[in-house]
């Protein structure tokens, strides 16, 4: 008859023990972590609704006078549509320093209000080096000054009258008529490259064409009448207004009467996704102030003295712990609670040496005194799995001696 077999003392707690009390403390810890990043994502999920009503709001159209967004009678969006079948590419400049670095990079700048602009924006234009179209000018204004010699004027013509070009420009022979002329240029005074189109009177032109400073061409379409969604499909206008336009392969439409101010919004320098940044920032910050933001009221009151159970302690500085994932601070809270707790059970002395305690509970709970010495002394936690199972190790190890 074999000799029964003599059970081991208990080298370490219950492994199923263990896990089970650190899933749930895990499962707590991600609990906890999803409560403060709830704010967060309801933030983020704000945030995206004024950018999806700001999408879905945004007008693809307008109606300013003159606007190549414009499908309006006034407008110059069927010009735009043109030119972009052609293969040339149509965008708004907001502002003449855009302007005026597209046309360095050999764009043409087609300006409307053009008696907007300063003297020196102009003159910035004329010496960019790239072409520019006026689509427009005000008779007895500075439209064309800083730009070339020739004067715009007030000298008109009925829309009945049949303009024919009268000169050797070529867009204006591929045009062959225009229907009258609200406005004209005059070549007075000017040089030779000056041509006149179109004359509606003495040295009068409803079109006219000459050579910047640069060595780029300037195209002058007096009345923008004619490149206007209402009257583009009269006579030549079509032809005249497309080819003037689409000498090169990129067109930016400047109005001198809707220019931003500059400011770091729209500078150059300014990325584009500054803006939007900043103001999604804002969002989240305005709403984590009302999720989480302290309510103010009345104070109240509470009777005194307040007892305070010493379990609500503990709780609590476990909480605080955990939020400030402190476990190396509450690894050695738990260990030496249990020391000194074992201390007293084992009736060893205050300042009793480490391994004197380590013999002492070794032998008292009958572990190995190597897991008494690392569940006592040991290195801290790495993670929240690892310090719930020290507690469990620690209690058990606590129970043993209590039980010997």
């Amino acid at each position: 008859m074999s000799a029964p077999v003599q059970q081991s003392p208990q080298s370490a707690p219950s492994t199923s023990q263990t896990e089970a009390v650190s899933d749930q403390v895990t499962n707590s810890h991600w609990s906890q972590r999803w409560s403060q990043w709830r704010p967060v994502v309801i933030a983020l999920a704000i945030m995206l609704i004024p950018v999806l009503v700001t999408l879905w709001t945004r007008p693809v159209t307008s109606k300013t006078p003159l606007a190549i967004d414009n499908p309006e009678k006034l407008g110059t969006m069927a010009v735009a549509e043109l030119l972009r079948h052609e293969g040339i590419s149509v965008s708004k400049a907001d502002s003449v320093s855009k302007a005026v670095e597209a046309s360095r990079n050999g764009a043409t700048i087609a300006v409307v209000n053009a008696d907007r602009l300063s003297l020196a924006e102009r003159k910035a234009l004329a010496q960019a080096g790239g072409d520019v179209v006026i689509v427009g000018v005000r008779g007895g204004s500075d439209t064309l000054k800083g730009l070339t010699d020739m004067t715009s004027k007030g000298t008109a013509s009925p829309g009945s009258t049949i303009l024919e070009p009268q000169c050797g420009d070529a867009d204006a022979q591929a045009a062959r008529s225009l229907a009258g002329s609200h406005a004209s240029v005059s070549l007075q005074g000017d040089d030779d490259d000056a041509v006149g189109c179109f004359p509606v009177g003495e040295d009068r032109y409803a079109y006219a064409t000459d050579t910047l400073p640069s060595g780029a061409a300037l195209r002058v379409l007096a009345d923008p009448g004619p490149a206007t969604n209402a009257h583009l499909a009269q006579e030549g206008h079509a032809a005249l207004a497309v080819r003037a336009l689409g000498h090169h392969d990129r067109l930016l439409w400047l109005d001198g009467q809707r220019l931003e101010s500059p400011s770091i919004w729209n500078s150059s320098s300014t990325p584009t996704w500054l803006p939007v940044l900043i103001f999604q920032l804002v969002v989240i910050a305005g709403t984590l102030a009302v999720v989480q933001g302290r309510r103010f009221g009345s104070l109240l009151s509470e009777e005194l003295p307040v007892v305070v159970r010493s379990t609500e302690t503990t709780f609590a500085r476990g909480h605080l712990y955990r939020r400030g994932s402190d476990r190396p601070r509450a690894a050695e809270a738990l260990r030496s609670g249990t020391a000194l707790r074992l201390g007293v059970a084992l009736g060893l002395a205050p300042g009793t040496l480490r391994r004197d305690v380590i013999a002492a509970v070794a032998q008292a709970s009958g572990v190995d005194p190597v897991m008494v010495d690392s569940l006592l002394y040991g290195p801290p936690p790495t993670n929240d799995k690892a310090l719930a199972t020290l507690a469990v190790q620690l209690d058990q190890l606590e129970s043993e001696v209590h039980s010997a």
